[in-house]
């Protein structure tokens, strides 16, 4: 037992992921008599996870918003990697479907589907774009329109950030920042019971499906893999190749003691000093320019999240059965960078994110925890392409802007950053 309590949140999910999964193949044929228990606390597990979606969605979003405005007071500098971050976020979402699309991680299992049955005959994309818009907002929040409540939430952030300066302006900010804050209390809490739900939940897998969700399940962590190595190979490079004019191999040298820290850590938050300190030293970014984009940056430029997430829509909808239109793929790019942007940093957020995105598209929630028991192997990588997507950011702004100092970025360095100023 000291052994288990030592071990970190995400161990405990991996080893409880892989004890369900072996009790559920070895007692597989007891299936009908265990699943009586397992199958209750699986189901509390899930819906603990989405009694928590809307009001995250809800408070995130607005204070996300709200960080973001003190980019707005230097236009040039806020203006141009808040364009940065569409374009990247956008690249890296078309990144993520088009690699679900070929590598099919979905196909082949058979899961039965849920009880209503998917249909977009009749259904424009412009009616689609319409009914993003609530009529009544009450009535949004109570059929779990996620859509519409973020429309909502984006307009009153919105609406903070354009109010004059006083206690009223300054009372709002404080009161959603506290119902974030709330509201990642809760979900901490709720984590705390995802290492026996994911252990439930697993061995009903796999005592009712067996070693072709294993294959389904590698089948998708490769695809976050190469959809992530396209983000470092082709998208971050052509960026700095043809928009700020470096090399992007050098690049990768400046902030390779960021890369680490980022891998080990999966924190973009706990990297942050690092990512302050190497992008201003290492790569010759101005400080003002650093201090400006680099913390609202740490929340919402998350290209490896905008990747993910149609990953998992589209695994899915694969294991389903079900084929997406145009609309739908456009609903998941967006979808895909607004939580990236607005509910970064939330406890277990790759794990949220991926109910969140099940939920929005009229998916159940069964890979949840699966995405649960492996997302310490995606989150890795993840963290190290978020952090330096930032990085990437920063350069870019800084030299369409003609004040990055390019013989900073070119000088040879260490690995590592010394402690001297």
């Amino acid at each position: 037992m000291k052994f288990y309590k030592n071990l970190s949140m995400a161990n405990k999910i991996l080893l409880l992921m892989v004890v369900g999964l072996v009790f559920g193949f070895l007692f597989k044929g007891y299936y009908s008599y265990w699943s009586q228990v397992t199958t209750p606390i699986g189901d509390i597990f899930l819906r603990l996870l989405k009694m928590t979606i809307l009001p995250l969605v809800f408070f995130s979003i607005i204070s996300g918003i709200s960080s973001i405005a003190d980019m707005k007071k230097l236009k040039k500098i806020g203006g141009r990697f808040l364009v940065f971050w569409a374009i990247a976020s956008v690249l890296s979402a078309l990144a993520g479907i088009f690699w679900a699309y070929i590598i099919k991680p979905g196909v082949g299992v058979s899961i039965e589907a849920p009880a209503e049955e998917y249909s977009t005959e009749g259904v424009s994309i412009i009616e689609s774009l319409v009914g993003w818009v609530p009529e009544n907002v009450f009535e949004a929040f109570v059929n779990f329109n996620l859509i519409q409540v973020i429309v909502f939430a984006m307009f009153l952030g919105i609406a903070i950030t354009l109010m004059p300066e006083g206690s009223v302006k300054s009372g709002l900010s404080k009161a959603f920042d506290a119902g974030n804050t709330l509201m990642n209390r809760v979900i901490e809490i709720v984590m705390g019971f995802s290492p026996i739900g994911v252990l439930c939940l697993m061995a009903n897998v796999a005592g009712s499906l067996g070693s072709e969700v294993l294959g389904a399940l590698g089948k998708m962590l490769l695809t976050q893999y190469i959809a992530y190595a396209t983000l470092i190979v082709i998208v971050f490079p052509a960026i700095l190749l043809l928009i700020a004019r470096v090399n992007p191999i050098k690049h990768f040298k400046n902030i390779f003691p960021v890369m680490i820290m980022a891998f080990s850590s999966c924190s973009s938050s706990l990297t942050l000093p690092m990512t302050m300190k190497c992008t201003k030293e290492r790569c010759g970014v101005p400080s003002e320019n650093v201090d400006l984009i680099a913390p609202p940056a740490a929340t919402i430029n998350m290209q490896a999240c905008c990747a993910e997430m149609p990953i998992y829509a589209i695994f899915a909808a694969q294991l389903f059965g079900r084929d997406y239109d145009v609309g739908e793929l456009i609903v998941i790019i967006i979808m895909g960078c607004v939580m990236a942007a607005g509910a970064a940093g939330v406890p277990g957020g790759g794990i949220m994110m991926s109910a969140i995105m099940m939920q929005t598209m009229g998916l159940p929630l069964t890979i949840v925890p699966w995405v649960a028991g492996i997302y310490r192997l995606i989150d890795m990588p993840n963290t190290t392409l978020n952090v330096t997507g930032d990085t990437v950011g920063m350069v870019t702004v800084s030299a369409l802007l003609g004040d990055l100092d390019r013989d900073t970025f070119n000088a040879e360095k260490p690995n590592f950053i010394s402690d001297k100023k």
